[in-house]
């Protein structure tokens, strides 16, 4: 691989890092903080790294940054309970929509991005509640159904979040292909 691609890679992966270690302190986000940009780093890690081990990297530093900088005793609690893990799917699954979407070739088109963001979103946001249903313990809620009823309030704010990030990255995306110098 050449040089410059290495260092792009290498700047890519530092970016991700750095957006993550800036925003997983709030899922949705606040008045005062931005909304976590773990989804959108995922899918845009399939699409712009694709390589598996860089996917194995960052979930190992997402994990280093709820385990260490969780604020107590029961944030630290959900970063080693089963359901935490099922963020392994769930990002899995962003990383692998964002792989197919690169498959299709360079020119990424907002609606086809959008699909493939969307879909990837909404499959990581079963994929992670349907492992808490099953491997945690939903307090309070008597039955799939009733879960269900009681998660679906935050599938607006989950794919939200990740639009906040992946469209002015699509856009950013299009601004530098039409900027840069066609070659043959």
């Amino acid at each position: 691989m050449p040089a410059h691609a290495l260092r792009a890679r290498f700047a890519l992966v530092v970016l991700f890092a750095l957006a993550m270690a800036g925003t997983r302190m709030s899922h949705f986000g606040s008045a005062a903080l931005l909304p976590d940009a773990s989804l959108a780093v995922f899918f845009l890690g399939g699409t712009l790294l694709r390589r598996w081990g860089y996917f194995v990297g960052l979930f190992l530093f997402a994990f280093a940054i709820d385990f260490f900088l969780a604020p107590g005793a029961l944030e630290r609690a959900w970063c080693l309970s089963p359901s935490y893990w099922g963020l392994v799917p769930s990002y899995g699954v962003l990383w692998l929509a964002g792989r197919m979407l690169a498959a299709r070739g360079d020119a990424y088109p907002l609606a086809p991005s959008l699909a493939w963001a969307v879909g990837g979103v909404s499959t990581a946001f079963l994929a992670s509640n349907l492992t808490w249903y099953w491997a945690g313990e939903p307090a309070g809620v008597a039955g799939f159904g009733a879960f269900w009823l009681a998660v679906a309030r935050y599938y607006p704010p989950y794919l939200g979040s990740a639009l906040v990030y992946l469209l002015p990255a699509w856009a950013g995306y299009r601004l530098a292909r039409t900027r840069a110098p066609q070659t043959n």
